[in-house]
């Protein structure tokens, strides 16, 4: 591990300490090896009976975006440390999922009726798109239904236009590539990044720790992402966002999380990953 980045994930444990929840804590305890303490640990939001969670929009009802949020925080915690029903939650993201294999936000027999945001109205192009890439690539993070990984992934080479975009914002291109590299796309996957790329320059802390998440640890666009968010720390070790919309406690875990990865020189793969050479992710 360089020292740069030695430095930056030091102060970055420091801040989580003093200013974390016991999730942000936990989180970042399970990323570098140490013991958990206390528990068991609550997640950000109450967990449904169904298996989902809301989203800040829904009233308390399950969500598939509230849903997938709530695990991609979760991720990577020992299960006897959580007090939370991953496979339940799993299921409910899987349930969901069409014959066509997309997602779409709204009624179902596990999602009640309740008012959805425009951009993730069922029927908008965007809204597909970008549900069927988180939902899946969610269940490929967690090594869950990979039939659904596949046709999701499917759909979603589908939907690129040969200028390598979706019909989507910005994130759903690289939570598509995250789903479509478990398939060995890396042409598809390669364009979707180029479209990427195109932006990178503009993204904030926020944006660039959920792409560090989709990508595989230590390959180029991994240290490109942990190069930046060091340079955009704060000087008290945490990592904000533009809008603040996450606290900085628990932003800091994820971009800790990138930067640490960007070092690993082990075979480190998150599930269902392809062992692919470095420069398909150029």
């Amino acid at each position: 591990m360089n020292e740069g980045s030695t430095e930056s994930l030091a102060a970055a444990w420091e801040y989580v300490q003093a200013h974390g929840d016991a999730l942000d804590r936990a989180r970042f305890a399970a990323l570098v090896g140490r013991n958990i303490e206390g528990g068991p640990i609550q997640p950000a939001a109450p967990q449904n009976p169904d298996g989902g969670w809301p989203a800040f929009w829904s009233a308390g009802l399950s969500t598939l975006d509230g849903t997938c949020y709530q695990l991609f925080l979760l991720r990577g915690l020992p299960a006897e440390s959580l007090a939370a029903d991953i496979p339940a939650a799993l299921a409910f993201l899987t349930r969901a999922q069409a014959a066509d294999g997309t997602w779409n936000e709204g009624p179902s027999p596990s999602t009640p009726l309740f008012e959805i945001p425009h951009w993730l109205l069922p029927g908008s192009p965007g809204a597909r798109a970008y549900l069927t890439a988180n939902c899946a690539a969610i269940l490929a993070d967690y090594n869950a239904e990979p039939d659904a990984v596949a046709k999701a992934a499917g759909v979603l080479e589908w939907l690129v236009d040969p200028h390598g975009r979706l019909p989507a914002p910005l994130v759903a291109h690289w939570l598509a590539a995250r789903v479509l590299r478990t398939q060995a796309r890396i042409m598809v996957v390669r364009r979707l990044l180029d479209v990427v790329g195109r932006s990178f320059e503009h993204f904030d802390a926020s944006d660039l720790a959920w792409f560090g998440a989709c990508t595989r640890p230590g390959d180029r666009w991994n240290r490109r992402i942990a190069a930046r968010l060091v340079g955009m720390q704060n000087p008290d070790g945490s990592w904000t966002d533009a809008i603040g919309e996450q606290s900085p406690a628990t932003l800091t875990v994820s971009a800790a999380h990138v930067v640490l990865a960007a070092d690993q020189s082990g075979p480190v793969r998150y599930p269902a990953m392809q062992d692919l050479d470095d420069d398909e992710s150029d």
